[in-house]
């Protein structure tokens, strides 16, 4: 999903006052907080993460090239 589209998704949802110099971590985390999700998008949980979630690829992606 690319940026553009989470700000979309977060306007739909009613969170306004995230501007379009938001990052992706602080929209998905607000998103994930919003659904009433634990904010676990891009922390230390990615490591052991279990869950099949929207965001996974996203978060694994940013996991994979840090451990490079």
């Amino acid at each position: 999903m690319t940026l553009e589209n989470l700000q979309q998704l977060a306007c739909e949802i009613g969170l306004q006052k995230y501007g379009n110099n938001t990052s992706q971590k602080i929209l998905i985390r607000a998103i994930q907080k919003h659904r009433g999700e634990e904010q676990c998008f891009s922390t230390d949980k990615r490591y052991n993460c279990i869950l099949d979630c929207e965001w996974k690829d996203s978060c694994q992606k940013l996991r994979a090239v840090w451990l490079r």
